[in-house]
């Protein structure tokens, strides 16, 4: 039986009219997505952040100025290295709490957990994943903070496309060392986290070239700066790129190598090695698993976003869902006011977002542990076999996670600000911040619209074994359905007559079954089509829009609600039980509703008005059902208000204080300029037309 004496009540104020509509306990919920381990752990996390004033120091009315800004986050990364409970030993011993501990930092300060993340996790984790004995002392010194780290994949002219990227590695036998060399400017190393002021080693991706043969990206660690001055070394051009929209802390930097030598020794060599005569060398004879092994490494960037958006989303939803069950407006006439929350439009606006963060919640976690899962396989070299396999389908996976996660929040948090009206415009609501934050998820660690190609690029080469008739089995399950592809699509029919059956999940499954299936075969074939009349490149890129793009959204949100429905049948209770499979139902139809409905009609599972009125209906009686639901789904999911640091959303429900507190509180608030006489004089001097 599970203990919920870790978790304190809601100070009684405004917010109870909707607490206490809620038909489950919101304690209990969040003990069961979380488990108990996980819930004392991130007590014990808030409480050992609470002792340091640099994370108590966020003012939320004014913003600082950019070196101070990036000072505070320098410093504030380096408490988290200092923290025993943020500690790769630590947080392996449960491998939930890693996401746990991400969606902590990141909802606290975004900017330094990028920081900590880069130039302590990501840094380290590529050595652990890809390098080898060899390679233990630059984690020795990593975490006795000898050295910062960094991660430069990204060139000015390259991004996503890694294959093209120009920095290149010569091998030198003469002296064993390697000549690194970005051929221009185009190639040099840009928007690395931490790169900018304070990294003074980078992982380094470049093309290897052994005795005049390409080999390959492949990935170095180069010393950039020397640790003791910061400055660069000989052959080095580093620098900042500059102020950003948001994330301003992060020193995002760029570095050019002009004929600079590394020894052979930094090459990190798990996955291919080159001799001292150099021979190059892998223990993969097919190099396609050695390409699928390094893909599992590159996925965790993508993994790690996929649950960054839904904690940027968790934060924008407490806010506005929070604020709409406070504010009230209109109403029937000599009647009160009603709440925000009591509005069909309101409801629709949020609850299907709040559902999306749920689903994401779920997802991100189990994304988490499989991610984890495989680079603690990869460090101890254990599932050799299965590695790459698995490798590949999380690069997969993650390919179409992050930009659905990041587009779903992108407007999640747009809608949270508006939804909050005028109030939500102010800097102190915090909105905005979140915004701008977010917005950096749409595109680093790959543009979206080229990462989720990538998905579809590995679902069209199941088609044939469908057609074949071949068993489909992946390691994390997230295509096994295909199995029965033929079945699925030779079995189309619209199978819920109401509404209660339109919300069933094994219904909503069902269609999305079919979808993946339809648009897999219609996507598949239009490429066929099109390799009649062009080559590969073309025949791909001409098949993007309303087909392959489709094909990989619904693949995910298919996997993301079996991931979903996976949790909801071991649920407590019938009451979590029942709230779960609602918010289960509003993610999977609204979705339906944003994204397929014009591919449900045209491949016929759909037919007159039945499917689109049915689908529309369900999900306004669900977000119905769910507004007296909101405010203890937020609960389960909201951080402290220490993290939240906003009036409108704060955990007691008093906006109007907390707001009058923050306005009041400005030094702007009351009083006059110290240009006041400008006004006056430029008043006067208009009025003369002497301006």
């Amino acid at each position: 039986m599970a203990k919920f004496n870790v978790l304190q009540d809601f100070k009684r104020g405004p917010l109870d009219l909707y607490r206490q509509q809620a038909s489950f306990c919101w304690k209990k919920l969040k003990v069961f997505l979380d488990t108990e381990e996980v819930v004392n752990y991130q007590n014990d996390l808030y409480t050992e952040l609470l002792s340091h004033l640099d994370y108590l120091s966020s003012d939320p009315i004014h913003s600082l100025s950019f070196d101070e800004e990036r000072r505070l986050a320098c410093r504030q990364n380096f408490i988290y290295k200092s923290i025993e409970l943020l500690s790769i030993p630590y947080l392996i011993q449960n491998l939930k709490f890693p996401a746990a501990a991400t969606r902590i930092m990141m909802q606290l300060s975004p900017s330094s957990t990028i920081k900590f993340s880069v130039t302590d996790s990501l840094f380290t984790n590529v050595i652990r994943t890809l390098g080898t004995e060899r390679h233990e002392h630059f984690l020795t010194e990593a975490e006795e903070g000898q050295i910062i780290g960094c991660y430069g994949l990204t060139e000015v002219a390259h991004g996503s496309n890694v294959k093209g990227m120009q920095t290149t590695a010569t091998y030198n036998k003469e002296n064993r060392s390697f000549v690194v060399n970005s051929t221009s400017f185009e190639a040099a190393k840009c928007w690395v986290g931490g790169l900018g002021q304070m990294a003074t080693h980078a992982i380094v991706y470049a093309q290897l070239y052994t005795e005049n043969t390409h080999q390959g990206l492949h990935c170095f660690v180069v010393p950039v700066r020397d640790p003791k001055t910061l400055l660069p070394y000989p052959g080095v051009t580093v620098g900042d790129m500059g102020e950003k929209i948001g994330l301003n802390g992060i020193d995002n930097g760029f570095v050019m190598f002009n004929n600079y030598e590394i020894p052979k020794e930094n090459l990190l060599n798990k996955l291919g090695d080159v001799t001292d005569n150099g021979q190059y060398v892998t223990p993969f004879r097919d190099p396609n698993k050695r390409h699928g092994a390094a893909l599992g490494a590159l996925s965790v960037g993508r993994v790690t976003i996929t649950a960054l958006c839904e904690a940027y989303g968790v934060k924008g939803l407490t806010i506005a869902i929070r604020y709409s069950a406070v504010r009230k407006q209109f109403g029937p006439d000599n009647s009160p006011e009603v709440p925000l929350l009591e509005y069909q439009t309101h409801q629709y606006r949020l609850l299907p977002y709040l559902a999306a963060a749920y689903v994401l919640r779920i997802f991100s976690s189990k994304l988490f542990e499989d991610q984890y899962q495989f680079a603690i396989d990869s460090a101890l070299g254990n599932n050799k076999e299965k590695l790459p396999e698995l490798g590949t389908e999380l690069h997969a996976v993650s390919s179409a996670s992050k930009p659905i996660a990041g587009w779903t929040m992108r407007d999640a948090i747009q809608e949270c600000r508006e939804c909050c009206g005028g109030h939500g415009y102010l800097k102190a609501a915090r909105l905005g911040d979140i915004r701008n934050d977010h917005d950096a998820n749409l595109t680093y660690e790959g543009e979206n619209h080229v990462l989720i190609q990538q998905t579809a690029n590995w679902l069209i080469k199941l088609w044939p074994l469908v057609l074949k008739g071949q068993r489909i089995a992946t390691p994390l399950r997230s295509v096994d359905f295909l199995t029965d592809g033929l079945k699925i699509l030779g079995g189309v029919t619209w199978k819920a007559g109401n509404v209660e059956e339109v919300c069933q999940p094994e219904i909503i499954m069902s269609i999305y079954q079919w979808l993946v299936c339809y648009l897999l075969k219609s996507t598949h074939d239009k490429l066929e089509n099109l390799l009649a009349k062009k080559d590969v490149f073309w025949a791909k890129n001409d098949n993007q829009v309303f087909h392959a793009k489709n094909l990989s959204i619904a693949f995910i949100q298919h996997f993301m609600l079996q991931t979903m429905l996976e949790t909801i049948q071991v649920a407590p209770s019938p009451e979590i039980k029942a709230v779960l499979t609602k918010l289960f139902a509003l993610y999977g139809l609204f979705s339906l509703e944003t994204y397929h409905m014009t591919s449900l009609y045209q491949g016929e599972m759909a037919r007159g008005s039945t499917p689109a009125t049915l689908i529309r209906d369900a999900i306004l009686r669900l977000c119905s059902e769910l507004k007296g639901e909101a405010v203890a789904l937020v609960d389960v999911l909201a951080p402290p208000d220490f993290v939240l640091n906003s009036p409108l959303g704060a955990s007691d429900g008093e906006v109007y204080k907390r707001l009058q507190s923050a306005i009041f509180g400005s030094p702007y608030a009351m009083r006059r300029p110290d240009w006041w006489q400008d006004i006056t004089n430029w008043k006067v001097n208009v009025l003369k037309g002497k301006l």
